[in-house]
């Protein structure tokens, strides 16, 4: 099996990425001009525009295009959700978590931890406490269990300061 060269610019890039990012611009845009629909290039584009430059629309029509072109990318679609979360559209976010929990090879507890998050963003405490919960269960790695008891355990703090305001304003 031989890789095209849009394959071996995106590998380029890949081996790049968070280290010489002119150099990651440069092999994306050799792979794109090779392969406008190469999922993986569009996919690393968008995140390069998210997580480096907070080009958050540029991001997501890289993000979008990945997704139309290999709908199956777990990458892309964890990407964008966390996209979606920080641009604050939470309903998108929600439904693309539910489609990726049914997409084959999927980190179960990755994504639940995402809606958790997605519902603590909304203040819905005990949503998120209970997906946290689910995560654990469904997940394998003690360091990753350990990471999400500390998570469940800010989502009670918050619960308990969100009481505690009611209660002294709200009356």
């Amino acid at each position: 099996m031989s890789l095209s060269l849009a394959d071996q610019y995106y590998i380029k890039a890949l081996e790049g990425y968070d280290y010489n990012l002119e150099e990651v611009v440069e092999n994306l845009n050799y792979a794109l001009s090779y392969d406008q629909e190469h999922a993986g290039a569009n996919y690393l584009l968008g995140k390069l525009y998210m997580e480096q430059f907070q080009k958050f629309d540029l991001a997501k029509e890289y993000l979008e295009l990945s997704m139309a072109f290999d709908p199956k990318n777990i990458n892309t679609c964890e990407s964008l959700c966390w996209l979606l979360i920080r641009t604050k559209k939470y309903q998108q976010a929600l439904k693309l978590t539910k489609y990726a929990l049914g997409l084959q090879g999927v980190m179960v507890p990755d994504f639940l931890r995402l809606q958790a998050l997605i519902y603590e963003l909304q203040k819905d405490y005990c949503r998120s406490e209970e997906l946290l919960n689910l995560a654990i269960e469904e997940s394998y790695d003690s360091n990753y269990i350990s990471f999400l008891e500390r998570e469940i355990t800010r989502v009670k703090k918050k619960t308990v300061q969100a009481q505690q305001f009611k209660y002294q304003y709200l009356g």
